[in-house]
């Protein structure tokens, strides 16, 4: 019998084995390209492996594409925003104000769509329906799955639905986005090979590089958010960032240098590598006795907490069976997997909503239980 964790990656298995024997269905779409006139060419892959047709269509600032269903999901249009601003590196939460944590999405987008639509953050169309509420998306769009476009799409297009709402969806960057846009293409889904060769790329860093709509915008995403009284990020603090005194507005900045290919010296150089090493926010793994190398301490999350005044810190990145609150609660891990489950099929993915002074684990069924 199969286990859970073989479970979850049995799609991705299937779909190498119908390429292996001959033509799978391939879709995947739009990637939008800066192009020297100030318009985007968007470049989309329809029909299979063994004949990919490629949909070219030139788009403006304004104009709406649609992103095509996938299985239950719907089709959903996204319209075409200016020059996307620097993320904030804090944001202001009100004490009534409904906070939705997401995890680890890494392709799934059905049972991402799934659970969304049964937590009423978006509706049936695929629209936000969260109101003044805010989305926080701990980063690992990437890697794995076979549907990473359509929900960095519909991330996308959520932010400007959510502000014009008086909300916000805010996706930090994870591990897998960095290694992505990077180059380090080891997790990919096979899918995107295909995509690739159907496009005639050099690689799928090319497909989400600077002269990239997707890509231009990932790389104005934080590492690290603090909204509200809440620090927010893939992998956590650990104590050595701490005792390197590097702020948030540093962190992120430091980030946009190394996804920009900026040319680093000195110090700043050395900053930067901390940043996006195994000790940095993107890779840290302390809370977790089970997998660290070192477990951080009740006093290491005391420091943490006090360097960034926050009171809690929600995390992805290292998997979790649920929703799980650690450190009395001063530590939340978010990551659940979004896997099948093997006896029965049913998708299962949870999320961390919290509504006042309660922390709920809102789970793919759409009822939320506190934690």
């Amino acid at each position: 019998m199969l286990t859970v964790r073989r479970l979850r990656w049995l799609p991705s298995l299937l779909l190498a084995a119908a390429w292996a024997c001959g033509a799978a269905p391939l879709q995947d779409g739009p990637y939008l390209i800066a192009q020297p006139d100030g318009s985007w060419l968007a470049r989309t892959v329809a029909g299979d492996s063994a004949a990919p047709e490629v949909i070219d269509r030139k788009v403006t600032g304004g104009e709406v594409f649609t992103v095509a269903a996938v299985g239950a999901l719907p089709a959903f249009q996204v319209r075409v925003r200016g020059p996307e601003k620097i993320a904030a590196d804090t944001v202001k939460l009100g004490r009534t104000t409904a906070l939705f944590v997401i995890a680890d999405t890494h392709g799934e987008y059905q049972i991402l769509g799934e659970l969304l639509q049964k937590q009423k953050i978006v509706d049936a169309s695929m629209r936000w329906s969260f109101g003044k509420g805010h989305v926080v998306v701990l980063g690992d769009v990437f890697d794995r799955g076979p549907n990473q476009i359509e929900i960095l799409w519909l991330f996308y297009e959520l932010q400007a639905q959510a502000a014009k709402a008086g909300g916000g969806l805010h996706l930090l960057i994870g591990n897998h986005e960095a290694m992505v846009m990077g180059g380090d293409l080891r997790y990919l889904n096979p899918k995107y090979g295909r995509v690739v060769d159907a496009l005639g790329a050099s690689s799928y860093a090319q497909l989400v590089g600077p002269d990239t709509l997707l890509g231009q915008w990932l790389r104005t995403r934080p590492a690290v958010l603090k909204i509200g009284n809440f620090l927010c990020l893939h992998g956590g603090i650990s104590p050595e960032l701490v005792e390197r005194k590097l702020g948030l507005a540093q962190i992120n900045s430091l980030l946009r240098d190394v996804l920009n290919g900026v040319s680093l010296e000195g110090e700043r150089q050395s900053q930067a590598s901390f940043v996006m090493g195994r000790s940095g926010p993107l890779w840290y793994r302390g809370y977790f006795a089970d997998v660290a190398e070192q477990v951080a301490t009740s006093e290491d999350v005391n420091r943490m907490l006090a360097a960034f005044g926050a009171t809690n810190i929600l995390v992805g990145h290292t998997r979790v069976e649920t929703v799980t609150a650690l450190y009395g609660r001063r530590v939340v891990a978010v990551q659940v997997y979004p896997h099948r489950d093997e006896s029965s099929g049913a998708a299962v993915m949870e999320a961390l909503r919290i509504e006042g002074q309660r922390f709920l684990r809102a789970d793919i069924s759409g009822k939320s239980e506190p934690l």
